[in-house]
């Protein structure tokens, strides 16, 4: 039995091993591209110029984007144990610390184990309901960015955004059906399950949409609840927009607040792309990609909003992920353990 749980261990370490590798090939890859795009002593000299004075309230603006995410899962998880604010927004700092230099997800794995050791939640549960609470995050950003697109100009096409809108009624409808007509969603599963050919495919099928029924529960709230998630979660991309009109602001290139809103929200979906550890190279090219291809900046400014937004977002993490290590006194090895297991 020893000697299994060593081989399976052996086997997630490299499995882990193998995506990270993977995802830094693809980091690099991104930066050689963006570079065929920039003028790197133009960026380095840009940001030798900037304000120190405008970073200042960039960094504030990090630390409460983090707070209001972690009030909001505190307010999700509510229904299945009272958690401490405090715990919950050093949680968060160790979370993005991980999600930073592990871009595995393991931050959310982090979240989940944490939970379970410390206030006796169900380790599989847990997990999947911090990636709800990202669900909510992700529904957010898909319909306010669709409201934004007619309020910021943008040379994105309307395509984009009928697919943005499409994903999000999906998505919502899914939710609903799923939280709070479960005896329908059966029966369309059931109907669905007939399109599968394999045995093997219905069973996984079947697991995957019973862990669903459970997990997805957790949304079947008062509607004044749900408002409140919404909410929390507007004013925390409030937040980030805010870290963007700052970083901009230091180079001596104020933007429109409303553009940086939008900007955030459309780096957030790019989050779903595979990244290097400390998001080098996606980092870059997903917002050169956003600032130039979409809002026609040009690209040497662009890119040095982003690089010095890269920097500061780096030591950050660091810093708000030590001190939350400290105060939790976090066991990483553990974590990383099960990390490497729930990514086999």
């Amino acid at each position: 039995m020893l000697g299994r749980r060593k081989h399976t261990l052996i086997l997630c370490y490299h499995n882990f091993v193998v995506k990270v590798i993977l995802n830094t090939v693809l980091g690099i890859i991104l930066i050689f591209i963006w570079l065929k795009f920039v003028n790197i002593q133009d960026i380095l000299s840009t940001i030798k110029e900037a304000n120190v004075a405008f970073l200042i309230p960039a960094f504030i603006f990090m630390f409460l984007s983090s707070f209001l995410r972690s009030w909001r899962l505190k307010l999700f998880l509510s229904t299945q144990k009272k958690i401490s604010l405090m715990d919950l927004t050093y949680l968060n700092g160790v979370a993005m610390m991980l999600n930073f230099f592990i871009p595995i997800r393991a931050g959310e794995l982090a979240k989940g184990v944490y939970l379970n050791t410390n206030y006796k939640l169900d380790l599989s549960k847990s997990i999947i309901w911090v990636f709800l609470d990202r669900f909510v995050d992700f529904l957010v950003v898909l319909s306010l960015s669709v409201v934004l697109f007619f309020i910021v100009p943008s040379s994105l096409p309307v395509n984009f955004v009928i697919v943005l809108a499409l994903i999000f009624v999906f998505g919502i409808i899914t939710a609903y059906f799923i939280a709070y007509q479960q005896n329908l969603a059966k029966k369309l599963a059931i109907f669905f399950r007939h399109f599968l050919i394999f045995n093997i495919i219905k069973i996984y099928f079947d697991r995957f949409f019973n862990f669903c029924l459970q997990s997805f529960g957790i949304l079947k709230r008062p509607p004044q609840v749900l408002l409140k998630l919404v909410l929390l979660t507007v004013l925390a991309y409030g937040a980030d927009g805010a870290i963007w009109y700052f970083m901009f602001a230091s180079l001596g290139q104020v933007q429109p607040y409303l553009k940086m809103y939008l900007g955030q929200m459309l780096s957030a979906l790019t989050y779903l792309i595979p990244a290097a550890p400390g998001y080098v190279g996606s980092a870059e090219a997903s917002g050169l990609l956003i600032f130039t291809g979409a809002f026609g900046m040009d690209a040497n400014l662009a890119s040095s909003m982003i690089v010095l937004f890269h920097i500061c977002a780096a030591i950050f993490i660091l810093f708000y992920g030590l001190i939350s290590v400290y105060f939790l006194k976090i066991d990483l090895g553990f974590i990383l353990k099960k990390a490497f297991k729930k990514v086999k």
